[in-house]
């Protein structure tokens, strides 16, 4: 069953409100993968004026679950909140990246909390090129039990000194840009790595498969 409410843990719901109410975060905000809409809601509500409410825009094909796009809208109505001041971009992550990039838009903000494999978490990576310095950038889901998170957030900070580690609330990392960059934040190698890595995770899981089919069999 779908829940209305955030996908996320008082902790890190506590953490998230601490980022937002201290980061002087005026420009747009941006959430990758938004589920039923619940931190989407949520985040709004740190911003209890509509004089002072940034701009927000979703990136989420909406096929999370049926009717995903309407029961978003709906949360919204249920909290109050009005639905025509969120720009819902239903489309691939990458497709709203390239018509970004060449609308020049930039954000104080962004939330990444869609898919957790290796290759995906990568690509999104792309959307900080359109971090404004100073802006702040969330993921969800970073631990060890989610290594298709985690792995590439690591390569990511390590690569790019200007981004610094602003905390974290449970499995919720939060980063922050402090300067501009010179070169592409992800590159090809970046690609390729996790490529090869989305490979190995799936060849992994396959035996796995495997082997549990046969211990079932062995069973029976």
């Amino acid at each position: 069953m779908t829940t209305l409410d955030p996908e996320m843990t008082g902790e890190e719901l506590s953490g998230l409100r601490e980022w937002i109410q201290t980061g002087e975060l005026k420009g747009q905000h941006l959430e990758i993968g938004t589920a039923a809409g619940g931190t989407l809601c949520f985040l709004m509500q740190q911003y209890p004026s509509p004089k002072v409410r940034p701009k927000f825009v979703v990136v989420d094909t909406m096929m999370y679950f049926a009717n995903q796009l309407e029961v978003v809208k709906q949360n919204l109505a249920n909290h109050n909140l009005p639905v025509d001041a969120v720009d819902f971009r239903v489309t691939p992550s990458a497709e709203a990246l390239v018509n970004a990039s060449a609308a020049g838009e930039r954000f104080d903000f962004i939330l990444v909390d869609a898919s957790h494999k290796i290759r995906h978490v990568m690509a999104d990576l792309r959307w900080l090129r359109l971090l404004n310095v100073g802006g702040l950038a969330c993921f969800h889901d970073y631990s060890s039990n989610f290594k298709g998170v985690q792995w590439p957030l690591d390569r990511f900070l390590k690569r790019n000194g200007q981004f610094s580690h602003q905390g974290q609330a449970g499995s919720l990392l939060c980063i922050r840009r402090e300067a501009a960059s010179s070169r592409a934040e992800v590159n090809g190698g970046d690609r390729i790595w996790a490529y090869w890595w989305a490979l190995f995770f799936q060849l992994g899981a396959s035996i796995r498969k495997r082997t549990n089919r046969l211990k079932r069999a062995k069973l029976n």
